[in-house]
């Protein structure tokens, strides 16, 4: 659990906690941004620094409240996550019963929620009478992917900080402080970090676990190196719509490469530099037209995914255009 002023990136809102914990904390924090942007990460180092009885503006990473926070075994915090699918009543009724015990150490209690998006109704009810009376001393940090999907007055009566994405260089360093770069060859690690959008969680994920993008990518060579008649050939592998997104994710940062490449004739600004190959075979068997084409069709399929639209009717118009079929701008 690191401390605040260890984290890389997010300078702004570190500056707002800081001056938060040097003068008034408030009684609940509601943390959201994309998916891995390091938000559960600010939300831990944030706790760890409301239980610290020495620190001011920072935990000081040596008392006792610090080591067992590092520890994750601090009596005074609480982390509550979803139970399968969602959050339910019965954790926020122990939320409440809990707040109301006496803390332990340094006279706060933090409640860190995470995905706090899933609470059912019915919890998020009993989440809000907490809240429009919140015991004394008791702190709540809420971390969500999807602000939107949280009632509006549970979200009013939280102070709100929105998490951008880190620049390229920022994930590179989070990689390399966390020991995965030393792990993974240079090109992987460098991908990882263009890819991920701004969010070290994804590239983390994307290099210690299965390899998607490489599945995903061979998938789309064969689809090309079988065109035309692989547009009508039944692809299982993009039977689930998450499946399906993930291809179009990865389809359409491949397709800039090639575009790229058939336009400089270097590597230099390419983000699939490890499928260079791929790339090269790519440029010289598509027109440059074709590229774009592909292109705008795969960010409007990713699109259209996003706004739940007939998933079958999306994967059948992408794969007309990267077979060659889709020669028209319908759609």
């Amino acid at each position: 659990m690191p401390l605040l002023g260890d984290v890389v990136g997010h300078k702004k809102i570190k500056e707002r906690l800081k001056s938060a914990l040097a003068g008034r904390v408030n009684h609940a924090y509601l943390f959201g941004g994309p998916v891995g942007v390091g938000k559960k990460t600010i939300g831990l180092a944030f706790a760890r620094a409301l239980l610290c009885r020495r620190g001011r503006g920072d935990a000081c990473g040596e008392c006792d409240d610090c080591v067992r926070s590092e520890r994750g075994v601090h009596p005074d915090l609480h982390i509550i996550r979803p139970e399968g699918a969602s959050i339910k009543i019965h954790q926020l009724r122990a939320v409440q019963d809990g707040a109301a015990i006496t803390a332990f150490g340094s006279g706060r209690q933090v409640f860190l929620v995470e995905q706090v998006e899933k609470m059912t109704l019915a919890a998020a009810n009993c989440f809000l009478k907490i809240l429009e009376e919140p015991p004394s001393g008791v702190v709540f940090i809420l971390v969500t992917d999807d602000p939107a999907r949280i009632l509006p007055t549970v979200r009013s009566r939280c102070q709100q900080y929105r998490f951008t994405p880190l620049s390229g260089e920022e994930v590179l360093q989070v990689l390399a402080n966390t020991g995965t770069g030393a792990e993974y060859d240079a090109d992987s690690t460098r991908v990882a970090a263009a890819l991920s959008g701004g969010c070290p969680g994804r590239a983390l994920a994307m290099l210690s676990g299965p390899d998607k993008r490489g599945a995903m990518l061979e998938l789309l060579m064969r689809l090309v190196r079988e065109r035309p008649g692989s547009a009508f050939t039944p692809v299982e592998e993009l039977a689930e719509r998450e499946n399906l997104a993930e291809f179009v994710n990865y389809a359409i940062p491949f397709f800039r490469d090639v575009l790229i490449w058939q336009t400089t004739g270097s590597a230099e600004l390419l983000i699939n530099v490890d499928r260079h190959s791929y790339i090269v075979e790519l440029a010289g068997t598509y027109a440059k037209h074709e590229v774009m084409d592909i292109l705008i069709t795969a960010e409007k399929a990713f699109d259209r995914l996003a706004s739940n639209v007939n998933q079958r009717l999306v994967l059948d118009f992408l794969l007309f255009k990267i077979t060659g079929l889709g020669n028209d701008d319908r759609g």
